[in-house]
């Protein structure tokens, strides 16, 4: 059970006292928005990102999810990606694949990685192809706003910095407006090659949870969720700010440890 669950500009917190209780809630978020989704899309367009995150997803591949999710349903996209081959320890297709989808039973032609063995530009290029592909068979629906796809869900984590999927703060991609999904070569944290995608898309989804764990995150989430120092310019995560869509955060107890006024009650 959540220590304490709160509305805040839009965003729904949840605080949990330890992973496990975090990992065992998101478990059951991500099964119910499959199974609303398949319900009324008959598919479940899922974008992941990397790190503690897939560790996080864990207890959906136990007793009852592995069997009550409709797995044949998913489509499995990334949010970011490291410009690796996909057997490098580097690779978020490794972390979910080794984490997740090798005990799910996922239909791999639903599984979309980037392209490993070109540039971070063409994979990029690539990445956004095969998406617009789907959004036009409506695999993945469209935002009635604005052409970006429109992803049931998409999961991401958070950086000490403030950076989600690979926008990192004060990078010129976080001004991207046309393009889906965009390349940088120069990471602050490597591999420095990386795909992601941009903030349009991000906030154009029917969900995002950002989910955060450790005090070392715990200054960041603060600076976010608080809007400390608003003149200041955004840290990335602040930017995730979904126009017609729903945002959770899910924290653990360390990183929440900084928010304003947080009550830790039953």
């Amino acid at each position: 059970m959540a220590l304490c669950g709160a509305k805040k500009d839009g965003r729904e917190l949840k605080i949990y006292e330890n992973t496990d209780e975090l990992s065992t809630d998101l478990a059951d978020y991500i099964a119910e928005l499959s199974e609303n989704s398949v319900k009324e899309r008959g598919v479940f367009a899922i974008a992941l990102s990397g790190g503690s995150l897939i560790s996080l997803m864990g207890k959906l591949c136990e007793a009852p999810y592995n069997k009550t999710v409709d797995w044949a349903k998913w489509y499995i996209f990334w949010a970011d990606e490291r410009v690796v081959a996909k057997s490098h320890a580097d690779s978020n297709y490794k972390l979910a694949k080794d984490g997740i989808l090798s005990k799910v039973p996922v239909i791999p032609s639903h599984v979309h990685s980037i392209n490993d063995t070109v540039s971070a530009e063409k994979a990029a290029e690539d990445y956004e192809f095969v998406i617009r592909q789907l959004v036009r068979t409506r695999v993945i629906n469209v935002s009635d706003i604005c052409d970006c796809p429109k992803f049931d869900l998409i999961l991401l984590g958070m950086g000490p910095d403030g950076h989600v999927a690979s926008l990192f703060p004060g990078h010129s991609v976080l001004d991207e407006k046309e393009q889906w999904v965009t390349f940088i070569t120069d990471s602050p944290k490597p591999p420095p090659e990386r795909i992601t995608f941009t903030l349009p898309v991000i906030n154009s989804a029917s969900n995002v949870a950002v989910v955060v764990t450790g005090g070392s995150k715990a200054d960041a989430v603060h600076l976010v969720v608080d809007d400390v120092e608003p003149d200041h310019p955004s840290l990335p995560a602040k930017l995730v700010q979904p126009t017609k869509g729903n945002l959770v955060w899910f924290l653990d107890k360390a990183a929440a440890s900084k928010l304003d006024g947080t009550k830790f009650s039953e």
